[in-house]
């Protein structure tokens, strides 16, 4: 504008006025305090808002932990049952194999010789 390139547009110039005249007046010591009271209330508010923000993730994190440690524990005691279902039929295998060998055993002194 003052190389002369564009023109002066009256209307722009006619709002920036209007904006700066309804601007506050900063000098008066009331109205600056007003504003730091009204910036402290929204400070606060936000603070308390991230203090309680926080606080809540907390809960849910230990919540989270709790129930992470009892799926553990449910896991582990279900693995156990398995392992010790495991065993048993193992060991019952074993219990009629060895009962079959000695019938069988039994058996085969008791024929006799032809």
């Amino acid at each position: 504008m003052l190389s002369g390139k564009f023109r002066y547009n009256h209307s722009i110039i006619h709002n920036f006025q209007d904006i700066f005249n309804l601007l506050p007046n900063l000098k008066v010591e009331q109205t600056v305090k007003n504003f730091s009271v009204k910036t402290n209330d929204y400070m606060h508010v936000i603070y308390v808002s991230n203090l309680i923000r926080a606080v809540i993730s907390l809960h849910n994190l230990i919540n989270n932990k709790i129930q992470t440690k009892e799926i553990e524990i449910e896991n582990a005691k279900r693995e156990e049952e398995a392992r010790k279902k495991k065993e048993e039929e193992s060991r019952k295998k074993v219990e009629d194999a060895l009962k079959k060998a000695e019938a069988g055993g039994d058996g085969k002194a008791k024929e006799p010789p032809q």
